[in-house]
């Protein structure tokens, strides 16, 4: 299709509450000019760090060929905006509300008719969920590779995620926001942080949303955690109709090379730019896909590549929740010989040295924030982890070789016994698919920083000796290993650039503590397992054809969660709705078609 440069395009400054100016680039139709379109239009707003062009210069003859208005905001500080540099802080519902302010002016704009749909990925994602939160009324918003909380995307378990922290500030010309991170490391609503935690805000939120993500991203937990949270808790106009994409992807979303592994060509199937423009299109009344007849989630359900299946895996699964409906706990127990099994296994206690000076090189990951640094680093992606079995410091267990395909779809955990001879050190768990030739592809991790095994929100250090129960969340994954494979679990106290080695003091945290101690940690066996999400494999691929089956309505409790046939809505007794998935054991009601039932989870 041909597009002739048909628009207006003119600069403006917007005056923020506290005087600076914040620099908008705004694209209009041409017919704003010669009068043939009838205005106000619906304007797409993106807000960056990064150039005056948002989301690329090929969109914005498509967007105003559409009749759209395109305007992009550059971050105070940034491409013509006053003010010091302080990304993201300024965006959130602080003092400083940056993104408001805009919105606010371009409503009030005689080109702009009320509707402003955001869009963009990254640090373009990340300013789209703090706008929402900050009570803004938006039509709509598609973050892409970003999370609605940033504290959470920084300390992950209270560990630093040093590489993206230092490389992002960097590049955007802002490290001196590091010392605010540094000192800042316990989460609490009178810090910084508050004002860019949407968990905090989730009854602001009005808008739909299109949540687009990758397995790979760096920030592939913020996304899955606003669908889900915005999906139950959500203001008005939001519950209920938010929608979440997720790829084999990393941070280039619908590219199916990924660290050492090649996805089949239908992993490139979902366009990303497809959705987001028939998202805007439907909601701003001007077509588009019927959004109201989707399933809710779209994700890639991945494999084994070096068979040419995709009936099993490496295909795409729709449904309306994440996790689906139906999924077990499957727990495998960590064994003193190096074993993973479902056997109980026998008490023992197995040991390494942690030295902060010599921490475990990182393979693989999800780091990669793309900008000027090579994706196909050692560091990115899901890389063959078995350089490290031949470290002291790296536990490994490994299950036999499978005789059926395991589906594993949502957050594995990992519970696990733990001891150290310091007052605080870092636990580290890393869950792997062992191919037949030998090599260990990474598929999820979680971290977990001692002081912080109660919450993020506190510190309590360990007594030297002592056992403690620690549970680590991974990463949300969708993976069937297949049979000939074997499942392996790494477990270790350290993961270098991506996180700051724990120096095992036990002393406010600090970049690259000059003082650092040998740790001497411990793993008890006996009750130390790992817990996959596991689900039926048949059950799994057919969940689309089971929620479209027409017929009678049905409704069943399986384990904790609730399965009904077509559309329903879970509440508690209090009235609220809640996700209807991993329940707690109590009463809830049902709600779908024009029935109310009352279901039991025991």
């Amino acid at each position: 299709m041909l597009l002739l440069l048909s628009y207006v395009h003119f600069n403006a400054d917007v005056v923020a509450r506290d005087g600076e100016t914040l620099k908008v680039y705004v694209w209009l139709p041409d017919s704003a000019v010669s009068g043939t379109d009838t205005f106000p239009v619906p304007v797409v707003l993106v807000r960056t760090p990064y150039d005056t062009l948002g989301i690329g210069a090929t969109y914005i003859p498509y967007l105003t060929s559409m009749g759209y208005a395109y305007v992009v905001s550059t971050f105070r500080g940034y491409w013509g905006s006053t003010g010091t540099r302080m990304p993201f802080l300024a965006d959130g519902w602080g003092d400083l509300q940056d993104g408001y302010d805009v919105a606010t002016w371009i409503n009030s704009r005689p080109w702009s008719n009320g509707q402003i749909c955001t869009v963009g990925g990254s640090a373009l994602g990340f300013s789209q969920y703090f706008l929402a939160g900050t009570g803004f009324p938006l039509t709509c918003m598609a973050p892409a590779v970003a999370g609605i909380n940033l504290y959470d995307e920084v300390y992950p378990g209270g560990v630093f995620r040093r590489f993206i922290a230092e490389y992002w500030l960097t590049a955007v010309g802002a490290t001196h926001m590091l010392d605010t991170l540094e000192k800042y490391y316990v989460y609490s609503d009178t810090t910084p942080w508050y004002a860019v935690n949407g968990y905090r805000r989730l009854s602001y939120y009005s808008e739909p949303g299109l949540h687009l993500t990758g397995w790979f991203d760096a920030f592939t937990e913020g996304a899955i955690g606003g669908f889900q949270r915005l999906q139950y808790e959500g203001g008005s106009g939001a519950a209920g109709k938010q929608y979440l994409v997720v790829g084999p992807w990393m941070h280039n979303l619908g590219d199916r090379s990924v660290g050492d592994i090649t996805f089949p060509p239908n992993a490139s199937d979902v366009s990303v730019a497809t959705y987001v423009i028939n998202w805007v299109l439907y909601h701003t009344g001007r077509g588009g896909w019927d959004w109201d007849t989707m399933p809710k989630v779209t994700f890639y359900l991945m494999g084994d590549v070096s068979v040419p299946d995709t009936l099993l895996f490496n295909r795409w699964v729709k449904t309306d929740t994440f996790p689906p409906r139906g999924g077990i706990p499957y727990p495998l127990y960590l064994h003193s010989d190096g074993r993973l099994s479902g056997d109980t296994p026998t008490t023992a206690t197995l040991s390494y040295t942690y030295d902060p000076n010599d921490p475990v090189p990182a393979i693989g990951g999800f780091d990669y924030i793309g900008g000027a640094i090579d994706r196909d680093s050692i560091l990115f992606g899901p890389r063959d982890l078995t350089p490290w079995d031949s470290r002291a410091d790296v536990l490994t267990f490994t299950t036999d070789t499978l005789t059926s395909p395991v589906a594993v779809v949502g957050k594995p955990e990992v519970e696990l016994y733990v001891s150290s001879d310091r007052y605080d050190t870092d636990f580290m768990v890393f869950l792997a698919d062992v191919y037949p030739d030998g090599r260990a592809i990474l598929i999820t991790e979680g971290v977990l920083k001692m002081r912080h095994r109660n919450g993020t929100d506190r510190e309590e250090l360990i007594t030297p000796g002592d056992t403690y129960r620690i549970v680590i969340r991974m990463r949300n994954t969708a993976y069937v290993f297949n049979s000939g494979h074997r499942i392996r679990l790494y477990v270790t106290s350290s993961k270098f650039p991506s996180y700051e080695p724990n120096p095992n003091t036990g002393n406010p945290f600090q970049m690259d503590d000059p003082v650092k101690l040998v740790a001497h940690n411990s793993l008890h066996i006996g009750g130390s397992r790992l817990i996959l999400p596991y689900y039926n494999l048949s059950d799994l691929i057919s969940i689309g054809e089971r929620q479209a089956r027409s017929g009678p309505l049905r409704c069943e409790v399986k384990g904790r969660d609730v399965l009904c046939d077509g559309d329903f809505t879970v509440y508690d007794v209090a009235g609220r709705r809640v996700n209807p998935t991993g329940l707690k054991r109590g009463v809830y009601f049902v709600k779908y078609g024009n029935r109310l039932m009352k279901v039991v989870v025991k």
